[in-house]
């Protein structure tokens, strides 16, 4: 595939061997084989046309600032866009028209020295531009979808596609953008502000975040939360299991929907079992089954995560074999009380010739050879 792609692409950028560490904000997993770096448009949709035809598995990465890197090596190419070519930024009266790669700390610091009002908000969001549209990023009652003007970029086929910010649908964390297009650019509508104001706003941002999330390696929160009463790092945090750790990676103390990377070089799969525990765990105390924030370069890790719904918490799962062994036993208890009645007070009324007695016997006489019989099964 390398030389294949060098040969068809002799100007694109290709990087080899690239450690997520690197690429991620988290820092899990190996080596990325191979990253491709566009620095065009027409140079995107070249590669994903030429992906697609050929039945190369790709996928897109962006700051990296929520995605989990892999243990095993990647059976295809990573595509991030080119820093320089897609971090661009500029204004046109109340507009900022911005690459994909744009960091959007960046980005709120460029409107509120511009005097834009709507983006300070987000400023203490670690990701690109183009990761927050995807994921519809909010914050303190702003979501980036509510800003945005429009939206450019290419499609799997290699086809420019472009759209209004009207014309998708935003929702929690889903931007509306089809799963089949890289977004490039996009452009967004801000309100005037003053300049002291929002670099003050900015300042306060940053400073709220410094407070409330754990400093080193993460991937930000881990899971959606519930709703807005029932915030995820919440359940977790009531179930006890901040601080817990399992190799490399822990729930964080500060905030428990945090997972952090604690040694600096845990792996993917310590990532997933920390992930997956806190996930039964929050299951079984409250009932709620957590949607990851975070993505998976690994689909099956995703999978994992995301369908690992029927196993419980060795604890837990201890905990309901015992109680059905108390309820068969007490069935069995029960059968046998019964019957005893049922054969006594039979054998009361057959004395008065009284059909009632016999049926009762009868039945009593079941019970008891039922209660004989699960009797030897256990035996």
């Amino acid at each position: 595939m390398i030389d294949d792609l060098r040969r068809n692409f002799p100007d694109l950028k290709i990087t080899l061997d690239r450690p997520y560490r690197e690429l991620t904000t988290l820092g899990v997993g190996g080596a990325l084989p191979v990253l491709a770096e566009p620095v065009s448009p027409e140079e995107l949709g070249a590669l994903l046309k030429y992906l697609r035809k050929r039945g190369i598995p790709f996928f897109i990465l962006g700051g990296g600032s929520n995605l989990v890197g892999a243990d095993a090596p990647y059976l295809g190419a990573g595509i991030r866009l080119e820093r320089r070519a897609f971090g661009g930024m500029e204004r046109d009266g109340e507009l900022i028209r911005a690459g994909a790669r744009a960091s959007l700390p960046e980005l709120a610091a460029f409107a509120a020295k511009a005097g834009l009002h709507g983006l300070a908000a987000l400023a203490g969001i670690p990701g690109s531009l183009g990761g927050a549209i995807r994921m519809n990023a909010s914050c303190r009652g702003t979501a980036i979808g509510e800003l945005v003007e429009e939206l450019e970029g290419v499609d799997f086929r290699g086809r420019p596609w472009r759209a209004k910010g009207s014309e998708l649908k935003w929702e929690y964390r889903t931007g509306g953008v089809p799963e089949d297009v890289v977004v490039t650019g996009a452009t967004l509508r801000l309100a005037p502000g003053d300049v002291e104001a929002e670099l003050a706003a900015l300042e306060a941002e940053h400073a709220k975040r410094r407070e409330t999330e754990p400093a080193g390696r993460s991937a930000g929160c881990v899971f959606r939360n519930v709703s807005p009463e029932e915030p995820a790092g919440k359940l977790i945090d009531s179930c006890g299991l901040r601080g817990t750790r399992i190799g490399g990676v822990a729930v964080s103390e500060k905030h428990a929907n945090y997972i952090v990377n604690a040694s600096g070089n845990a792996s993917e799969r310590e990532f997933l079992t920390v992930a997956r525990l806190v996930r039964r765990t929050v299951k079984e105390r409250f009932g709620h089954e957590l949607r990851p924030e975070v993505r998976f370069i690994s689909k099956a890790s995703e999978r994992q995560l995301v369908e690992d719904r029927a196993e419980l918490p060795p604890a837990a799962a201890k905990r309901n074999r015992v109680l059905l062994l108390v309820c068969l036993y007490m069935y069995q208890i029960l059968s046998l009380l019964a019957g005893s009645a049922l054969l006594i007070v039979g054998w009361m009324f057959a004395r008065q010739s009284d059909g009632i007695g016999v049926l009762a016997i009868a039945y009593g006489i079941l019970l008891l050879v039922g209660f004989v019989i699960n009797l030897c099964r256990k035996w």
